[in-house]
C-alpha cells in the first residue's frame, strides 16, 4: 500500500523587499486529511518552517535564493526536492506535490531472559548558571547533542532534561534521533513522530519513550525541535547546560545547515538498556 501527501497552494505574494511568500496546506493525497509538522525549507539556508497541526504552512523565499533547493520531508515518507523558482511556479498553478510512503524495515526483536543493564547516556547537568534553549525561535529550530552508545544493540527508554525556565506552555516540540555523517546529524532514525509539550516551570523533565521501541546500534544525535510556537514569540523554554560533556549542535530552522556551538553542552540525556 502506498500513501502520498499533497501540498495544495492557496496563496502566493511578492513582497516589496525582494522575497516571495507562499502559503498552502499539506494533505494526504488519498485520505485528504491534513498532515501536521512537515519540514519545509531551503536547504542549508536559514529559511524554513514546519506545517501546523492543520497542515498549513507559510514560507518566505528571498529573491536571491530562487535558484536554491527546497526540501520537503516528513517522517515515514520519501523526501522531495525542488528548485525554488519551480516550486513557486507549481504553487502558483495550484499543482499537487506528492510524497510517497517510505518502506521501513522493522527492527529485529531478540527475546532473552538476560537482565539488561540500565545506564544514563549524555549530558546530565542540572546547572542554573548556564543554559540553552528556545527564545524568539523559528519553527524547525533544533538543538541537541551526540549520544555515545556503549553496546550494540541499545534500547532507548527515556529522555531527560532539566528545565531552568519555561514561559512557553503552548510551545510544542519533537524529539528527533539522527544517524551521523561527517560528524553531524544525517538521517532521522525514528519511524514515528515523538511530539511533546513541556509543562514544568523548572526542574527535572522526563519523557517516557518505551512505547516507541527505539533500538540503536551506533552513536547518534538526539535533538529537540520546535514545531509549534505561540503567537507571542517572546515565550521561551531553557534547559540546563554546562562545559563538560558533549557539545551542542543546532540549526536555525527546517533544512538549514547544522552548526556546532562551541564547547557548551546542552543538558540532554537518555536512559538506555543494553
Amino acid at each position: 500500500m502506498r500513501i502520498s501527501i499533497s501540498i495544495l497552494c492557496c496563496l502566493f505574494n511578492f513582497s516589496l523587499f525582494g522575497q516571495i511568500t507562499v502559503s498552502g496546506i499539506i494533505k494526504d493525497a488519498k485520505t485528504k486529511e491534513s498532515i501536521p509538522y512537515v519540514n519545509i525549507g531551503i536547504m542549508n539556508k536559514k529559511k524554513g518552517t514546519v506545517s501546523n497541526e492543520n497542515g498549513g504552512f507559510t514560507l518566505e523565499i528571498p529573491s536571491e535564493l530562487i535558484k536554491d533547493t527546497i526540501k520537503i520531508s516528513s517522517i515515514g515518507y520519501e523526501s522531495k526536492i525542488f528548485i525554488a523558482k519551480d516550486f513557486i511556479t507549481k504553487l502558483k498553478e495550484n499543482q499537487v506535490v506528492e510524497l510517497s510512503e517510505k518502506a521501513t524495515a522493522l527492527n529485529e526483536v531478540t527475546v532473552t531472559n538476560k537482565k539488561l543493564k540500565e545506564k544514563v547516556l549524555g549530558n546530565k547537568t542540572k546547572s542554573k548558571m548556564m543554559r540553552g534553549g528556545f527564545r524568539n525561535a523559528e519553527l524547525g529550530n533544533e538543538l541537541g547533542i551526540k549520544i555515545k552508545v556503549k553496546k550494540n544493540p541499545t534500547h532507548i527508554k527515556k529522555f531527560h532534561a532539566n528545565i531552568t525556565s519555561n514561559t512557553g506552555e503552548k510551545m510544542k516540540f519533537r524529539l528527533n534521533l539522527y544517524d551521523i555523517k561527517n560528524g553531524l546529524p544525517n538521517k532521522r532514525i525514528t519511524n514515528e513522530n515523538i511530539i511533546f509539550n513541556i509543562d514544568a516551570q523548572e526542574g527535572a523533565f522526563i519523557l517516557n519513550l518505551s512505547d516507541y521501541d527505539i533500538v540503536v546500534e551506533d552513536d547518534f544525535f538526539l535533538t529537540v525541535e520546535l514545531i509549534k510556537n505561540e503567537e507571542n514569540k517572546e515565550s521561551e523554554v531553557f534547559f540546563s547546560a554546562g562545559f563538560l560533556g558533549n557539545a551542542t549542535i543546532s540549526r536555525l530552522t527546517s533544512q538549514a545547515e547544522w552548526e556546532k556551538l562551541g564547547s557548551i553542552g546542552i543538558g540532554f540525556s537518555v536512559t538506555a538498556e543494553y
